[in-house]
């Protein structure tokens, strides 16, 4: 009987002995969650909120925390009192916990309703439809292994449940971020149709292919409105319709420190100038060779530039840096962005290791324009709204591409053929 009474004293011993491994090594990652937030978020000033006061409140709660996902909860919620975008944390060896529908929704007169489906999607196969109205949208992310048991309203008014695979889709995106096609109408006009649905490492040279098709074009109209982001490649579309000069300014808490209020235009004259800077990686270095701060430049095309009428699709699935290019089109081009706002989530960002195997992803720079403007998170208005209906869903209609060309043949009706 003595025995047995220690041997169960060990195990319990060992057990209290475990959580209290696990709670200090949930503690560690909290204090390099504060600390890497404290040495990397671009903002010294953290947009006016007190970041020690948010994560001593939040600190008080790390006492009951007694699992990764309740941590990787308390940490994005602590994130997210920062009030900005590209702020996540994720737990060792995973991506997402839950995953959701192979399908973009818009949320239309306060309702989900299914906008596209991925072509490969099992959803698709199991009777998911472009139109169909989500009734319970908390019901569509869960775990990967379980079904989504969806009650569905048809675009005919009737109900149906499916039982619905849980996917991932639209990431990583197509392996030409960058595609198009040309238009000959029987005016003897043709349109030029850019898709970009990412900027990144390889959009410059495939910008420059397109437009090596569509420069001859009468007008061009430029689809960003499932584009996630990226980097400032962009730019090398925007010289293609704009005058050489500044095109938008990163700035990091380096040089953000050194600046006794908020940004104005003249502190951003001397600061260094790059050009062509079309990477991730070289966006990062310049930024650093600018101790903390660089002008990204919009290169002269010279006799590549475009000078018909270009119209810009954008809309809520707009993001990141295809706002940074919404935003350059719309304040320093001749461009009509047709659509509605963006998603508001403009800013650079960067993850960083922490221990135990958790990921930090943090913004690290800003976005400001040459006026000294702060483009931040800033949604961006088009020149002409339009309205997304169910009833348009349902008949497959584009009302954004519809507008385009009523909005080309107008400017058209402006100009000489």
């Amino acid at each position: 009987m003595k025995r047995l009474a220690i041997s169960v004293l060990c195990i319990v011993s060992a057990l209290a002995g475990g959580h209290a491994v696990q709670a200090q090594n949930y503690g560690s990652v909290f204090d390099a969650v504060d600390r890497t937030v404290r040495e990397n978020f671009y903002d010294p000033h953290f947009g006016g909120r007190d970041w020690s006061a948010i994560v001593d409140r939040r600190r008080v709660e790390l006492d009951a925390v007694t699992s990764d996902a309740e941590f990787q909860r308390l940490i994005q919620s602590m994130l997210s009192e920062l009030g900005v975008s590209h702020v996540l944390i994720q737990a060792p060896g995973t991506n997402r916990p839950t995953m959701g529908l192979a399908a973009r929704w818009e949320i239309i007169d306060g309702q989900t309703i299914i906008v596209d489906i991925d072509p490969a999607s099992a959803a698709r196969a199991a009777g998911l439809r472009i139109g169909d109205r989500i009734i319970d949208p908390s019901m569509i992310r869960g775990p990967r292994q379980d079904l989504a048991r969806l009650d569905i309203e048809r675009c005919d008014g009737s109900v149906v449940q499916l039982s619905l695979p849980r996917e991932s889709a639209y990431w990583p995106p197509r392996e030409r971020t960058i595609s198009w096609s040309l238009l000959r109408r029987g005016d003897g006009r043709s349109i030029g149709y850019l898709r970009a649905e990412r900027f990144g490492d390889d959009a410059a040279e495939l910008i420059d292919a397109a437009m090596d098709t569509l420069g001859s074009t009468d007008g061009l109209i430029i689809d960003i409105r499932n584009n996630s982001g990226g980097n400032a490649s962009a730019l090398r579309l925007l010289g293609y319709f704009t005058d050489p000069g500044p095109g938008i300014a990163l700035l990091s808490r380096p040089f953000l420190e050194t600046l006794d209020g908020p940004v104005e235009a003249e502190d951003l004259t001397d600061i260094l100038r790059v050009s062509r800077a079309y990477t991730t990686e070289a966006i990062f270095a310049a930024v650093a060779e600018g101790d903390g701060a660089v002008m990204l430049m919009i290169e002269d095309l010279g006799e590549r530039r475009y000078r018909k009428p270009v119209v810009i699709l954008i809309g809520p699935e707009t993001g990141s840096a295809a706002e940074g290019f919404a935003w350059g089109a719309r304040e320093q081009t001749d461009a009509v962005l047709i659509g509605r706002e963006t998603a508001g989530a403009l800013l650079s960002s960067q993850p960083f290791d922490l221990p135990d195997g958790w990921r930090l992803t943090i913004p690290v720079h800003g976005n400001w324009g040459p006026d000294g403007r702060d483009f931040g998170d800033k949604k961006v208005p088009p020149h002409i709204a339009t309205t997304l209906t169910r009833e348009a869903v349902c008949r497959g209609e584009d009302v954004d591409l519809s507008q385009s060309t009523v909005t080309l043949e107008r400017q058209w009706g402006e100009q000489p053929l």
